[in-house]
């Protein structure tokens, strides 16, 4: 009865995994250049311990994450400094933290004329960071951003933005939203592919379907409610029998 209980649980942990992930994926519906995880369950074989012969094992679902790099669809702000990325590639974006990537184009300008994130981290160009010159004259409608990364302001190249990209995206980890941070010894392809091309004036939506989320949360949802009333009906036996026990 004992081992009913454990493997109740073991069945009910990797649910709660997955449920984390599709209510992170379901939050950030809205995160300009999120990407969502998958999850994926991996059957290992694991020896039970306490077995007199130390043969006994029992099969343990471990929960994979992995993240979808599809692209998401384009919304068209209209603002000079909005960019997405059709195609592969990633925008580099200085922070506290280190060099971080992301696919959220949602730019602006800080109090010095630096070209930030909405977050207000510089992003860099090819050349480091881009600084729009004469600030106080600045008309956003007179900013052009090329389809390769250069920016033109009154007719004047004052920088090109840096994408880059990487032969396996799986190297890639999550710092928080869109923002993606990669090994130092992952190779780090410059300059876009031919396929690649910069929008400006449009944003990239998120990955995320919000009605295939909910359908597979609620489906979740059902199999570990299931789970937990077998597993209290289990717990309400084994009581039960420990007061036969006593009489």
């Amino acid at each position: 009865m004992i081992g009913g209980l454990y493997s109740s649980e073991a069945a009910m942990r990797p649910k709660m995994a997955q449920l984390e992930i599709l209510a992170n994926n379901l939050a950030n519906i809205n995160s300009t250049g999120f990407k969502r995880d998958r999850a994926f369950l991996e059957v290992l074989t694991k020896t039970i311990e306490g077995a007199p012969d130390g043969t006994a094992a029992q099969e343990v679902e471990v929960v994979r994450q992995h993240t979808d790099f599809s692209e998401g669809s384009l919304n068209e702000t209209g603002n000079p400094l909005d960019v997405a990325i059709r195609g592969r590639g990633f925008l580099v974006v200085d922070t506290p933290n280190g060099v971080r990537y992301t696919r959220n184009g949602n730019m602006q300008l800080s109090t010095d004329g630096t070209l930030v994130t909405s977050e207000g981290f510089p992003v860099m160009g090819t050349k480091g960071r881009i600084q729009f010159p004469d600030l106080q004259r600045f008309v956003q409608g007179s900013v052009k951003i090329a389809d390769s990364g250069e920016v033109v302001v009154d007719k004047d190249i004052i920088g090109h933005l840096r994408i880059v990209d990487f032969l396996d995206l799986n190297g890639l980890k999550k710092d928080h939203q869109s923002l993606f941070m990669a090994d130092p010894f992952m190779p780090v392809i410059e300059g876009p592919g031919q396929s690649t091309a910069v929008k400006q004036g449009f944003l990239e939506e998120s990955n995320v379907e919000g009605i295939e989320e909910m359908v597979a949360m609620i489906e979740l949802s059902r199999s570990f409610e299931a789970d937990q009333k077998a597993l209290q009906a289990q717990d309400a036996s084994l009581e039960k029998s420990i007061e036969v026990g006593r009489l």
